[in-house]
């Protein structure tokens, strides 16, 4: 018997007991549905999960600061190691670290231009390895050696720019940024002084050359503008003196940090994000004050780990109770195709020919219930993803969905169905279908031929 022939009599078979097949494919399909949309449950929690990730920045990158290091049980603090150039070099030493960046952020100034000043953190770096931390312009270019004041600005600080005169001291640019970086004159000032006219006055100033804006999304660095650590240095030692010559005079007087740390920060690229726990500990042994975002990394991946495991079992569980069904509707074929079965023997079919029928049979339930579960999947988590979008955040769906990396204003997908879930739900329901009806197919090929025929 050919296959095709084996083909065409399954389907024959399952359409002589229309109910039962259908009935059964329902229970296939209904299995099939429910794994599969818990899983794109799973799959659109882990995709917002990492996309909140991204937004968190580098997550091979430890952060260390000249601030105190406080004990968790006992609440003391001890002062950390400063971080001056030999704390660079004993970082550059350790196994698993590829670049090492200080940074110096400029206290007590304020870039302006024109009229208009903005809330962004003055940051000197070292130019050698500032590209070895995926920090990209959008346009213009990186700061290098010779770039003695120029600047790389943040992409965020073109909304920022507000006028210190006005009685609305808010944001004032929302869409159109008042500053263009590239044509006005931009500058740095120190030691706020009170003018009449509109323009902010400072007691000393520094020209500064925007030569790049980094991306609008990059959340990290948004507000931040890079200039070389030469300039920084030369603009804190006059901020410094400006200090000192008012706390003489009887003014008020303040730093940021350790006294004794030359660097206000500075940052660790790691090889591999496998590797950043190692070097944190290593740094946290040699007294640094080091935090890695993968601290707060690690328990979300294993708690959308967790849930998409318990999502996946109730599908799975829905799934088993549709392969039941199957081994039960492929059972009660055999007891009434008893008589059926013992003619083809009688006529010579062999049993390999029988056993693939009942087999072909199972696998076509289990097959066409994947596919039409797979297409009502499609509709549900459409309809979830809509319900999800819509602003109502009063909602229990609106919460999950704000929870699983959704913002006002944004729309949020929380269930995903990619391609290979598709062709794995189809390849996973034939199987059931195949497993659950290779007992009954086993059971039909023992049957004796004579008694089969004598059954009434």
């Amino acid at each position: 018997m050919s296959n095709i022939d084996l083909l065409l009599m399954s389907i024959r078979n399952l359409w002589r007991r229309k109910l039962r097949t259908i009935l059964t494919i329902l229970g296939v399909t209904i299995g099939c549905a429910s794994i599969v949309v818990m899983l794109s449950l799973g799959l659109g929690m882990k995709a917002n999960t990492q996309r909140q990730l991204e937004e968190m920045g580098a997550l091979d990158v430890i952060n260390i600061m000249p601030y105190p290091i406080y004990n968790n049980e006992t609440g003391a603090a001890k002062d950390p190691a400063p971080l001056n150039d030999k704390a660079l070099n004993t970082i550059k030493q350790l196994e698993h670290v590829v670049s090492v960046m200080p940074m110096l952020r400029v206290d007590d100034a304020q870039i302006f231009s024109k009229k208009y000043q903005t809330y962004a953190e003055i940051v000197g770096v070292d130019p050698n390895v500032l590209s070895d931390f995926d920090i990209k312009p959008v346009w213009g270019k990186l700061l290098t050696e010779n770039d003695t004041n120029a600047a790389v600005f943040g992409g965020g600080i073109k909304r920022s720019w507000y006028n210190p005169k006005s009685t609305n001291r808010g944001i004032i640019s929302n869409n159109e940024s008042p500053v263009n970086l590239e044509k006005d004159k931009i500058e740095i000032g120190i030691g706020y002084d009170f003018s009449e006219d509109d323009r902010p006055s400072f007691k000393k100033t520094f020209k500064i050359i925007p030569i790049g804006e980094l991306d609008e999304q990059d959340f990290e660095y948004g507000y931040n503008i890079f200039i070389n650590m030469e300039f920084a240095e030369k603009i804190n030692r006059e901020a410094k003196r400006m200090k000192d010559q008012n706390k003489a005079e009887g003014g008020y007087s303040f730093g940021r940090g350790s006294s004794t740390s030359k660097y206000s920060q500075i940052l660790v690229k790691v090889d591999d994000i496998k590797n950043v726990k190692v070097v944190n500990e290593s740094l946290e042994k040699l007294n640094f004050n080091a935090q890695s975002k993968m601290k707060y990394v690690e328990p979300m991946i294993k708690s959308v780990e967790n849930q998409q495991i318990i999502l996946g079992g109730i599908g799975a569980v829905s799934l088993l109770v549709a392969a039941i069904g199957i081994a039960n509707t492929m059972v009660m074929s055999i007891y009434e195709r008893i008589k059926e079965i013992g003619i083809m023997k009688v006529i010579g079919a062999s049993v390999q020919d029988i056993k693939k029928i009942f087999l072909t049979e199972a696998a076509l339930i289990g097959l066409f219930g994947g596919g039409v579960g797979i297409g009502f999947s499609y509709i549900i988590s459409a309809i979830i993803n809509s319900y999800a979008s819509k602003p109502s955040y009063g909602s229990d769906m609106g919460m999950m969905g704000g929870m699983m990396g959704g913002m006002p204003g944004e729309t949020a997908k929380i269930s995903i169905i990619p391609l290979w879930l598709v062709l794995a739900a189809l390849a996973f329901s034939s199987i059931i279908g195949l497993v659950s009806g290779f007992y009954p197919a086993t059971k039909a090929t023992r049957l004796s031929p004579l008694e089969a025929i004598r059954t009434q």
